[in-house]
C-alpha cells in the first residue's frame, strides 16, 4: 500500500500499516495547538481490491459524522458514509487506481480559473504568498463602489470556496448599479496549495494579520485597496471548527457592535433566499461581537473593514465541514454551490435596497 500527498492539499503522517489497519495523524507543521485538517491518497488501490481497510488516527476530531470525504479525481467528492471520529473504513475494488481521502471536501485552486472564464471575470496577481507565488485575485464590474469578497484566510477551510465560487457568480450577472466587485479567493495561497492547517499558524495566521505592519502581503494589499476605493461592502467565507453545536450549521460570526444592525438586516435576506435550500441560514447559531471566542477586537478582517467609515456592511460567514442529516443540510457540492447562490442573491437585493434607502 503506497500512501502520498503529493499533490495541492496534501497533507498526513504516516505513521505504520499493520494488516489491514493504517494508523496515521494530521501533520500540524507550524500551527499552534491542534487543528484536524489532513488529506492523503491511496496510490494503486486497484491491488487492494476486496480488502476493506480501516484508517486509524490517535486523537478524536479527526473523522466527521459521515466518514471521510473520498474522491478519485480532486474535483469530485462523496463521502465515506462509515467511520466517525478516529477512525474511517474503506473498501477498495479493482476498478481504482487512485484514491483521495481527506477530513472534508477539498477545492481544487484551478476551479477560480473556470469562474473567471464562465464570468469574463479580470483575472490578476493581486500579492504575492510568503513562498513568492502570484497570488491569484478577480475584479468585475464598472461602478465606483465596491464588494469585497475573500476566502481562505485559513487555508484548510474549503467549504467557503465552495460558497464563494456561486455567490462571486451570482454576483456578476446581477451586479448591483455602481457596483464592481474584487474576488480574492486564497488569502493564505501557500497554505491552499501545500496542505497546510493555516489556522493559528506561528507567528500569527492571515485572519490575525490586520495589524499597524502586516506580516503577509496580501493583507497588506487588502488593506491597500481598502483605502484607496471607496469599499462598501466586504465578505469573508469561513468554515468553523471540525463539527459539533453552530459548528454543523451556517452561521454569521458577527463583526463589531456597530454594524449589529445592518448584519440583522442582511440576516433576514439570508433567511428568505435559503428557506427552501438544503443548506439553510436561521440566524440562530450565529456568534455575535464578545460572544464565545468572537473577540471584537481581534485584528481579523470583518472587524478591521466593519471600522472603515465606507464600509456598510462586514460579515463572515461559515460553512460547516459536515452539515446534519434532516436539519439545516448535509454538506454537498450542490449544496454548497445553492448556498453560494442565495448569498450572491441576498447581497445584491439588500445593497440594492440600501441605495434606494428601503
Amino acid at each position: 500500500m503506497r500512501i502520498r500527498t503529493d499533490f495541492p492539499g496534501g497533507n498526513i503522517v504516516l505513521q505504520g500499516i499493520e494488516g489491514d489497519t493504517v494508523f496515521v495523524e494530521r501533520d500540524l507543521r507550524d500551527t499552534e495547538d491542534d487543528w484536524f485538517y489532513w488529506a492523503f491518497a491511496v496510490e494503486d488501490a486497484a491491488a487492494l481490491a476486496g480488502r476493506t481497510v480501516t484508517f486509524l488516527f490517535p486523537s478524536p476530531h479527526r473523522v466527521g459524522r459521515f466518514g471521510a470525504a473520498v474522491s478519485h479525481d480532486l474535483q469530485n467528492w462523496e463521502w465515506t458514509e462509515s467511520g466517525t471520529d478516529d477512525r474511517f473504513t474503506y473498501t477498495f475494488s479493482a476498478e481504482e487506481e487512485t484514491v483521495y481521502f481527506a477530513h472534508h471536501m477539498l477545492y481544487p485552486a484551478p476551479r477560480f480559473d473556470a469562474l473567471c472564464e464562465r464570468c469574463g471575470l479580470r483575472k490578476e496577481v493581486f500579492a504575492r504568498s510568503a513562498k513568492g507565488r502570484p497570488l491569484p485575485a478577480a475584479r468585475f464590474g464598472k461602478g465606483a463602489k465596491w464588494i469585497l469578497m475573500t476566502a481562505r484566510h485559513h487555508a484548510c477551510e474549503s467549504t467557503g470556496s465552495y460558497v464563494l465560487e456561486a455567490a462571486a457568480e451570482e454576483l456578476c450577472r446581477n451586479m448591483p448599479e455602481g457596483y464592481s466587485l474584487l474576488v480574492v479567493p486564497f488569502v493564505d495561497y501557500d497554505g491552499v496549495l501545500d496542505g497546510d492547517q493555516g489556522k493559528n499558524r506561528r507567528p500569527h495566521d492571515h485572519n490575525r494579520d490586520y495589524i499597524a505592519s502586516p506580516i503577509y502581503d496580501v493583507v497588506r494589499k487588502l488593506i491597500d485597496f481598502g483605502n484607496s476605493h471607496d469599499l462598501r461592502y466586504t465578505f469573508d467565507f469561513h468554515s468553523p471548527w471540525h463539527m459539533g453545536e453552530e459548528n454543523d450549521h451556517v452561521f454569521f460570526s458577527r463583526s463589531t457592535e456597530s454594524m449589529e444592525p445592518f448584519t440583522d438586516r442582511f440576516g433576514e435576506f439570508m433567511k428568505r433566499e435559503t428557506e427552501k435550500n438544503e443548506l439553510k441560514y436561521t440566524g440562530e447559531w450565529d456568534v455575535g461581537p464578545n460572544e464565545k471566542w468572537n473577540n471584537e477586537k481581534s485584528p481579523n478582517s470583518k472587524n478591521y473593514f466593519s471600522k472603515k467609515d465606507s464600509v456598510r456592511l462586514s460579515v463572515t460567514m461559515e460553512t460547516p465541514y459536515y452539515g446534519v442529516e434532516n436539519g439545516t443540510g448535509k454538506i454537498s457540492e450542490e449544496a454548497l454551490a445553492e448556498l453560494g447562490k442565495a448569498f450572491g442573491k441576498s447581497a445584491a437585493l439588500y445593497i440594492a435596497s440600501e441605495e434606494k434607502g428601503v
